[in-house]
């Protein structure tokens, strides 16, 4: 069958985009990333094998972009270390950025791409109105609206990204027509509304504004002048302090998040702590500051951070400055490449990467799978203007033959991710069942192939906690250490040492729980019984007092609980003062 066959790149670009969101069957751990980045993976090779392998000749991005390509891999290989998750997902990008630079060469494809995003958001509009209305299940009962995904953050930035083909076609169609896509607009502005998430918010209103400046001028003689762009400025900095004020401690949180990241990028700002850097020492960085500045405002805002709600920052604290640079040369190429064309389909694209631009700046829309596939298919789509410049190679066997061979490795790597992913799934369910010493030693032969995965590892120790493997949890929870700060892993490492007898590294584990979540009071109740079981009353009279006045950030029957032990303790330690002074 011939590559321009009408419906085959509709149907394909379709079912990967929409697999990408939509299929997240519960047979992972973490079915909203692990699902969807394996659909990617298979999805890619798939086309790959179909799309470039089939085809007489193959074409290339301009040289320039290739170059910086290389470099970019070069670099993220050093940083990110040789291994099958680099690989893997270094593949996948390389081999996505070829095939849909094959696909949208054509320009009836490129008019494809923009049905398949409408229909992909209609059917996100309608999921969102279904987990409203009660008839669809909601993945996290805090919000109302989730989507297919965990969290808000993912449905608004995917909806965000969206709306400018939506808008496209508010513009192009005929009167009646544009009247069904000014509805869906409209169910899309709602819809990032209702999640909450002001980054997405924030976008869409920009995106609101520039299309409708667009609009105005294309079909009025009404005249801009700099007043009205002063009006504009002026809502749209109306808007941030609105936002601001809606949640305010959760705007001042990530101010801390920033402060204790700009720290990490002062300490390593040329190259980075390296893939994963940021897991590897926010938290431990976090519990620094709060060691300095125990009376800091922030204390009450302090969570366990995995992410500092900021792409630009993440990449910083990461790859370093000039990672940060290879990364913006590598995405400022493509709108630089394309800067001539005009077109409206060019502007939408243009619209749709600055929504994923705001949203990067104070969320992390790049976390989800669909969101970093969008990226690169919405660059590659601006690599595709300028026949001059692109690189023809025809039948040549050898560079056919590399991208069957990464496409198979894909494959096969895929495979062997799915298969073990699958099996800790299968694992820890039946762990959770009460079966926990039987699956030790299932969770000993996973551990060769997942000991690069810092929840897996963290997983693993606690089971061994559970099953009173002291020892050897607190062997596993040391390697989990090296590549993940957590506060939840310190308090394990603590537990660990308590029942080991080792008091001196327990004690030091809870400080540290304590420094890096100070609004936590878990850390310090158990530190209050390891100094009455290590002698130090006036040292556990001391904490029962803090914890009794220590102010609560969200009431709970177990703090609850605390405070009433701390009491009783208190009033039990008074009782003997006064029994004491009567004889």
């Amino acid at each position: 069958m011939n590559f321009s066959t009408k419906y085959i790149p509709f149907l394909y670009l379709f079912t990967l985009l929409a697999g990408t969101l939509f299929f997240i069957p519960a047979i992972f751990v973490n079915r909203f990333l692990t699902v969807p980045a394996l659909w990617i993976q298979v999805g890619i090779a798939v086309g790959t094998l179909g799309f470039v392998v089939k085809r007489n000749y193959i074409l290339l991005p301009p040289r320039e972009f290739l170059v910086i390509l290389l470099l970019w891999l070069i670099y993220y290989l050093w940083r990110g270390g040789v291994n099958i998750e680099t690989i893997v997902s270094v593949a996948t990008y390389y081999l996505a950025l070829l095939l849909f630079f094959q696909i949208l060469i054509y320009k009836s494809n490129k008019e494809k791409l923009f049905l398949v995003a409408t229909i992909i958001t209609v059917v996100l509009c309608a999921w969102c109105a279904g987990q409203l209305l009660g008839w669809l299940p909601r993945y996290n009962n805090q919000f109302s609206i989730t989507g297919p995904f965990d969290n808000p953050a993912g449905i608004s930035a995917s909806l965000a990204i969206l709306l400018p083909f939506v808008l496209y076609g508010v513009e192009r169609n005929k009167k009646w027509v544009r009247l069904i896509y000014a509805i869906i607009a409209t169910a899309v502005i709602i819809s990032i509304i209702l999640s909450q998430a002001r980054a997405a918010v924030i976008a869409a209103v920009i995106i609101i504004f520039v299309f409708g400046i667009r609009w105005i001028k294309s079909t009025t003689k009404f005249k801009f002048y700099t007043f009205h762009y002063f009006l504009v400025l002026l809502v749209l900095i109306s808007l941030f302090g609105c936002l601001y004020l809606l949640k305010k401690d959760s705007a001042n949180g990530r101010l801390l998040i920033w402060r204790c990241s700009g720290e990490l990028v002062i300490q390593k700002p040329l190259f980075g702590h390296g893939a994963n850097g940021f897991i590897a020492n926010y938290m431990d960085q976090q519990a620094n500051y709060f060691t300095k500045h125990p009376d800091s405002k922030y204390a009450m805002l302090a969570d366990n951070i995995r992410h500092p709600f900021n792409e630009y920052l993440k990449s910083i604290v990461e790859y370093g400055i000039v990672g940060f640079f290879l990364i913006v040369l590598l995405f400022f190429y493509p709108l630089y490449y394309s800067r001539k064309t005009l077109s409206k389909e060019s502007s939408t694209i243009r619209l749709s990467l600055t929504a994923i631009a705001i949203c990067a700046m104070c969320s992390y829309p790049l976390n989800y799978p669909f969101v970093g596939l969008m990226t690169i298919l919405l660059f590659t789509f601006l690599l595709t203007y300028d026949n001059e410049k692109r690189i023809s190679i025809s039948n040549n066997f050898v560079i056919k033959s590399i991208i069957l061979l990464f496409s198979l490795g894909l494959l096969s790597a895929t495979a062997y991710q799915a298969f073990y992913q699958r099996e800790w799934y299968k694992t820890a369910h039946q762990s959770l069942r009460g079966e926990t010493d039987q699956m030790l030693a299932q969770y000993k032969k996973l551990y060769i192939h997942l000991h690069r995965n810092e929840l897996f590892l963290y997983n693993y120790a606690a089971e061994l906690n559970v099953a009173r493997h002291y020892e050897e949890s607190q062997q596993i929870s040391q390697e989990c250490d090296n590549i993940w700060a957590d506060y939840d892993l310190q308090m394990l490492m603590a537990d660990n040492c308590l029942k080991l007898q080792q008091y001196k590294e327990a004690e030091r584990h809870l400080k540290k729980a304590v420094a890096m979540c100070p609004v936590k009071f878990m850390p310090l109740y158990r530190l209050t019984e390891l100094y009455l079981e290590t002698g130090r009353k006036d040292e556990a009279l001391e904490l029962a007092k803090k914890i009794v006045s220590k102010q609560e950030k969200i009431p709970s029957p177990v703090i609850n609980s605390i405070k009433n032990k701390m009491r009783k303790l208190l009033n039990e330690q008074l009782a003997c003062s006064e029994k004491n002074k009567e004889n």
